[in-house]
């Protein structure tokens, strides 16, 4: 495939215009200009007109467009995925909730029979559990009948009979009894995030020493932070060694405050996330959420306490919303692209436009609109209504 006349964000994530991309299989095989003709049985493409950005990727998505990963079907996996596409998201990480054993051994045959790429959609790149080892008190939504002890034995026991390695990222309240003890024996084994939590800040920076590298929807279900005791998001913002992801959807985090935090994490250690439910995508109503009823109206979630319940948001819209706020467009994209693709290890192969990476590409108009995007190489979503883009 020949992508001719690109305008596009180069592995340093700075413009270089009037470019051309050469893509063998899956990833891109060349960057530069005067390439000879491709064959005639080859795709090309003209993207005059368009920007070419990489593919964004989010680590924290419970479901879309009417499904969720709990439903524990190929069905909402590949619903999601097809969804996340038309969004410029190539890339995900299908997250669970606090659900019982017997729903996530569900889950997880769900995932090992879907295919692992779907032509039409985005890429899944391993599970998350968001859940059970999470506090009760800072459970938020999450049923809390099924809150559990961190523990290897409980792991083993819904995993038998399925591969670990499909879970890739695990949500721990870092104060819960048995949890230095689990972090330390994981941390090489999966991606560990602070979640829904009350730790104090010495008890946050002790589970960072132990291997928490990452920091689960950061501000959202944690304590405050106060001058005197910063508490874990204080303890995650503080090491330079933990990334932290963010909901933007301007309701989650306010504006002021997503300004600060990308302050302190600078261009490398934030990470936008969705953490979006069924809703997304959908009409206001009520959608269900872990086993409970969920009311959304003009796109927000409302457990009927007022609490949040997930967002109904999209890592293009929070990227959107990022420029609104006043964060950099270097900031803000490699928040969406790289940094995520950092937190999973796979940033050899994802999370930015180079020789060698998979061909992750999404082209935005002028205006950031979503035009086409393209998930290992195929073209997954086309929405060409200025007629720039268009194949030849």
């Amino acid at each position: 495939m020949r992508l001719n006349h690109v305008d596009l964000i180069d592995s340093d994530f700075s413009l270089r215009k009037d470019m051309t991309i050469l893509v063998e299989g899956k990833r891109i095989c060349a960057i530069g200009k005067d390439f000879l003709s491709v064959p005639a049985d080859e795709e090309e493409y003209d993207l005059e007109g368009l920007t070419l950005f990489p593919g964004f990727i989010d680590l924290h998505i419970h479901g879309a467009g009417g499904y969720d990963t709990s439903d524990g079907t190929s069905e909402a996996l590949t619903s999601i995925s097809r969804f996340l596409a038309s969004k410029g998201v190539t890339a995900f990480c299908p997250t669970t909730m606090m659900i019982s054993k017997d729903d996530l051994r569900r889950v997880f045959t769900a995932y090992e029979n879907t295919p692992g790429k779907d032509i039409s959609g985005s890429e899944r790149l391993g599970l998350r559990l968001e859940g059970p080892f999470l506090s009760k008190e800072k459970c938020g939504v999450q049923n809390t009948e099924f809150a559990a002890l961190p523990s290897k034995e409980y792991l083993d026991e819904v995993l038998e009979g399925h591969s670990p390695e499909m879970i890739r990222i695990i949500d721990i309240s870092p104060e819960l009894s048995g949890a230095k003890e689990f972090i330390h024996e994981m941390r090489n084994k999966y991606i560990l995030s602070a979640a829904h939590t009350a730790a104090t800040f010495a008890c946050c920076k002790e589970a960072i020493t132990e291997g928490i590298s990452h920091a689960t929807h950061l501000f959202n279900a944690m304590n405050v932070m106060h001058h005197h005791e910063p508490g874990a998001v204080g303890a995650l913002l503080d090491d330079p060694s933990v990334t932290c992801e963010l909901i933007c959807d301007g309701m989650h985090v306010h504006p002021s405050v997503l300004r600060i935090a990308f302050s302190v994490l600078g261009e490398d250690r934030a990470v936008v996330v969705s953490d979006a439910m069924r809703a997304a995508g959908m009409p206001d109503g009520e959608y269900d959420l872990g086993g409970k009823m969920v009311t959304v109206r003009n796109g927000r979630t409302d457990m009927g306490d007022g609490r949040l319940a997930g967002s109904t948001t999209n890592l293009h819209d929070e990227f959107l919303n990022l420029l609104k706020f006043g964060i950099p467009l270097r900031s803000a994209l490699k928040a969406c692209t790289v940094n995520p693709a950092r937190v999973l290890h796979v940033d050899h192969d994802r999370g930015s436009l180079a020789v060698g990476k998979y061909a992750d590409m999404v082209a935005m108009d002028a205006q950031y609109r979503v035009r086409k995007v393209w998930a290992g190489g195929n073209l997954v979503f086309d929405s060409d209504e200025t007629g720039k883009g268009e194949k030849l």
